[in-house]
């Protein structure tokens, strides 16, 4: 009976390591941003004074809707054209075999469908409870490639929240 459970625990064991051999590797990079609920003065070179304004109460609003934002097919599209994650090994996946000759700059519904859908499964957008921060998260197979999509996120939605501003100031 002892050599039987054993037995057993050995092959669950051996089951493992195999398992641990072939399963592909992923990696995982993440960053944390903060939603600031208080304007610095333009000409101001110094740090504001922390204060509590009005804005407090909508911050959890404000938060998800950053969030939102950077959950948006159309800050994946930027992500995605921007670092040419179609030609990513860490990335593409099937997507070669499933659209050869594809032109991503005028592709396809479902080629541009299913690089989406792809983005939106390794992201991870969540926001911290009881906090103004965000956190992103991006898994990918290739580790350096994982921490360079998150920084592209946000430098996409930085880039994209200055020409909302611009364009509503025209």
């Amino acid at each position: 009976r002892r050599l039987v459970v054993l037995g057993v625990e050995g092959g669950l064991l051996l089951l493992c390591f195999f398992y641990c051999l072939i399963a592909p590797r992923e990696y995982e990079a993440s960053a944390r941003v903060e939603l600031r609920t208080s304007q610095t003065s333009p000409i101001s070179f110094e740090s504001p004074e922390p204060s509590i304004s009005a804005s407090v109460f909508s911050a959890p609003i404000a938060l998800e809707t950053v969030a939102g934002v950077l959950r948006s097919d159309r800050l994946a599209w930027r992500t995605i054209t921007a670092l040419k994650l179609y030609e990513a090994p860490g990335f593409r996946g099937s997507f070669p075999r499933r659209f050869p000759g594809v032109r991503v700059d005028s592709p396809g519904p479902d080629a541009q469908a299913w690089l989406l859908e792809r983005f939106a499964r390794q992201l991870h957008v969540q926001t911290l409870p009881r906090t103004l921060l965000i956190q992103i998260r991006f898994r990918s197979r290739d580790g350096a490639l994982s921490a360079t999509v998150v920084n592209e996120l946000i430098h996409a939605y930085s880039e994209q929240a200055s020409e909302s501003q611009i364009e509503a100031t025209a």
